[in-house]
């Protein structure tokens, strides 16, 4: 059973200062993130408790190559997994703002069912494709883990892990997740599960 875990999102990206849309949009890291990576993977091999824990990460480009510094840092297996991508945005790809906005769909109700664009996902949908794969590592012989992903999928994460899963929660909680901040989960002795850290950047601020 998971009792610990470090949610990391990738560093910033291409297409957050192109205007692209990002989704499933596959861009690398800026020069910016890539200090941001090996900002994070030098605080985090300081961390003896998850030096060499198992990486799990986005196949995504810009969570790849995030993960990859980490885990040259840490000592950590790196397993890529498409489970943990970001929301699916379908037709909007690797599109402009602009022309993402031209094809984007009404919304519909119930909110959680909104598809915005044509082939891509619904929060539900998304919610559900990272409960399954949380539940996976959950039942993996796995004590603690470092997961890299994107802003909504930690968003669905950290929900799992407090196992907010109603209609009420998946449409009224958020957190604001940003490039590279940490998250930390952990449970107690007595199983409770605790929010550490949440959006944590302080590691950035750091002088080398």
């Amino acid at each position: 059973m998971l009792n610990e875990l470090i949610l990391l999102r990738h560093g910033e990206s291409e297409h957050l200062l192109q205007g692209v849309v990002g989704g499933w949009t596959d861009t690398a890291l800026t020069p910016h993130g890539i200090d941001q990576a090996k900002r994070t993977a030098e605080y985090l091999a300081e961390n003896a408790r998850l030096y060499s824990a198992p990486i799990f990460t986005s196949d995504l480009k810009r969570a790849s190559q995030t993960s990859k510094w980490i885990a040259a840092r840490t000592g950590g297996q790196l397993v890529k997994a498409p489970e943990l991508r970001e929301l699916n945005n379908g037709a909007a790809k690797d599109l402009p703002k602009a022309e993402a906005d031209k094809i984007r769909v009404p919304p519909t109700q119930p909110i959680l069912d909104w598809i915005p664009y044509d082939g891509g996902e619904s929060w539900r949908m998304l919610y559900s494709r990272i409960e399954q794969y949380m539940n996976h590592l959950d039942a993996a012989n796995i004590e603690r883990a470092v997961v890299v992903s994107h802003a909504n999928s930690i968003i669905c994460m950290i929900n799992w892990w407090l196992g907010l899963s109603s209609d009420t929660h998946l449409q009224n909680i958020m957190y604001d997740i940003r490039p590279c901040s940490i998250t930390h989960l952990k449970r107690d002795e007595d199983g409770c599960s605790r929010v550490v850290r949440l959006n944590d950047v302080c590691h950035l601020q750091r002088s080398n």
